[in-house]
């Protein structure tokens, strides 16, 4: 156990014990005797005492809360700007073009509409030390689709055979006919593990369709291929990138 003499309080004992960084850590690394915890706490109080005029200790006690130059850390959530950037970006008032979709689809798609957009995760700037801040996010965004197409639809119909030699009604038989009509699918388009850690080609798409012909919604299920999606919606997710980075600038 250290000497009662050690606890009593002068300049020169303060200075040794705090800017000597091997007695400091040899001392906090060890268990500490009620009278050793008891002396910590005086001497913290002393250095919150003299610290007093500092102008970066002040945060709470300004009337508008700033943190000056940075000193403490702080974070700032960014989802509704997500919610907000993906709404304006990705959501069409008016659909692809013909040419676009075409171009995206082939021929036989004749418009494609995306009707929402939904976001969920988290998203933050963080400020540390000194002002530096750097952004993070890891977002799971959705949206709703819906594509018009031309197809060829099977229909079955009911025939019945002519009566036989006897006189008796024949049997009904059945008849496929194909039939090229206009038909509408609707669908979701989700990308996850879209994160600040991760590159482009880490992001993960899944498709699935929620209505329309079967016949069509295996047409649909086949166009949604990750270079569609990815020439669809990656020049948007690139400009995501920039203007979180530009709140870190």
């Amino acid at each position: 156990m250290m000497s009662d003499a050690f606890f009593v309080f002068s300049l020169p004992t303060f200075r040794f014990f705090f800017f000597n960084s091997r007695v400091a850590h040899r001392f906090a690394s060890r268990p500490k005797s009620p009278r050793e915890n008891l002396y910590l706490f005086v001497v913290c109080r002393v250095m919150a005492k003299l610290g007093e005029g500092d102008p970066r200790w002040i945060v709470s006690d300004r009337p508008d809360g700033t943190n000056i130059n940075g000193w403490h850390w702080e974070e700032t959530n960014k989802m509704k700007f997500c919610k907000e950037f993906f709404e304006a970006h990705c959501c069409r008032a008016q659909p692809y073009s013909e040419g676009e979709s075409v171009d995206l689809f082939g021929e036989k798609c004749l418009k494609c509409s995306i009707l929402s957009v939904s976001v969920e995760g988290e998203c933050s700037i963080s400020t540390r030390k000194k002002g530096k801040k750097f952004g993070v996010f890891d977002l799971k965004v959705t949206m709703v689709y819906e594509v018009e197409l031309e197809c060829v639809v099977k229909k079955k119909t009911k025939k019945k055979k002519e009566e036989n030699v006897d006189g008796l009604d024949g049997e009904e038989e059945e008849e496929e006919t194909e039939e090229e009509k206009l038909c509408a699918v609707k669908g979701e388009i989700a990308l996850k593990e879209f994160s600040s850690l991760n590159e482009p080609d880490e992001y993960e798409w899944t498709t699935k369709t929620t209505g329309g012909d079967d016949e069509a919604k295996k047409i649909v299920k086949n166009w949604f291929t990750r270079p569609v999606l990815e020439k669809m919606f990656g020049k948007t997710l690139e400009k995501f990138v920039e203007e979180m980075n530009a709140f870190c600038g």
